[in-house]
């Protein structure tokens, strides 16, 4: 499987680049990826190798991208310089007309704020994602992570760097997130002012414009309600959830036989979306 590195932009001195995986396959379409991390840490290359090659053999072209994170940069920065980057991404690369877009937790999310503004995609797969940061989980202390090693405000302030990021490795950052849902400040993390929540929560009328949508959700999931998927997946037309056994949050962080059967229902419905979206 080979993979090209490709330079977008900068932005206040930092690069954003994406990683262009070939298939060697007669091209089928162009999935543009989007990696987790609530926003605040992660990378674009975070993809196991497995399921990326799944992709690759059934002759799609996987693109994963760089974005910034908070709260060195807040939400409307972080959208904004997205949609520049995927706009020097369409100058430098040749992208089929067949455009999907996947994201995985705050990369879904992310996908979903770029396809309401007018990402020409022609279908979406969201893994645990979410539509909106209305959900009442996200501005109270999240149970799930008041049952971790408290990690108070201020130690978790020492951890915000000077410049922007685009990288933030899970031992460096993940304490980050821990105190913003212990404390249930994440909101004002991420966003330039917390009244702006309405501003980055897709609308029914929104979602109903969407394209097709696949999305995989934990019954269970202790970080983003199940309700979510539930609520944005009722209002797509054309969208499929499939509900997943367990309490993990990243299901498909390890590469099992059932989680790569996970992705081949992928490849199948990306063979239809309209079709297999209406199927469930």
């Amino acid at each position: 499987m080979e993979a090209q590195i490709i330079s977008l932009n900068h932005h206040a001195n930092v690069s954003l680049k994406a990683t262009h995986y070939e298939s060697p396959r007669p091209l089928k379409g162009t999935i543009l990826y989007l990696h987790g991390g609530g926003l605040e840490f992660g990378q674009r290359d975070d993809l196991p190798r497995p399921y990326l090659q799944q992709f690759v053999d059934a002759g799609y072209q996987v693109i994963t991208l760089d974005y910034l994170l908070a709260p060195e940069s807040k939400l409307d920065v972080i959208l904004a310089v997205l949609k520049e980057s995927i706009a020097t991404l369409q100058t430098k690369l040749t992208l089929t007309s067949n455009l999907y877009l996947m994201g995985r937790s705050a990369g879904a999310y992310l996908g979903y704020l770029l396809l309401r503004d007018g990402l020409p995609a022609h279908a979406f797969l969201d893994l645990y994602g979410y539509a909106g940061l209305n959900h009442p989980e996200f501005r109270r202390p999240a149970e799930f992570y008041t049952a971790f090693p408290a990690v108070p405000p201020m130690q978790a302030q020492a951890l915000v760097q000077d410049q922007p990021l685009v990288t933030g490795a899970l031992k460096d950052r993940y304490p980050l997130y821990v105190s913003s849902r212990q404390f249930g400040t994440w909101l004002s993390q991420i966003l330039p002012s917390i009244r702006d929540a309405d501003q980055y929560s897709l609308t029914t009328a929104e979602l109903a414009q969407l394209p097709p949508t696949l999305s995989f959700h934990s019954r269970h999931d202790p970080d983003i309600p199940f309700a979510a998927a539930q609520l944005a997946t009722q209002a797509i037309p054309a969208a499929q959830l499939i509900p997943v056994a367990g309490h993990e949050h990243d299901f498909d962080r390890t590469v099992t036989p059932t989680t790569q059967a996970y992705y081949q229902t992928m490849i199948d419905f990306l063979a239809d979306p309209q079709a297999q979206a209406l199927v469930s």
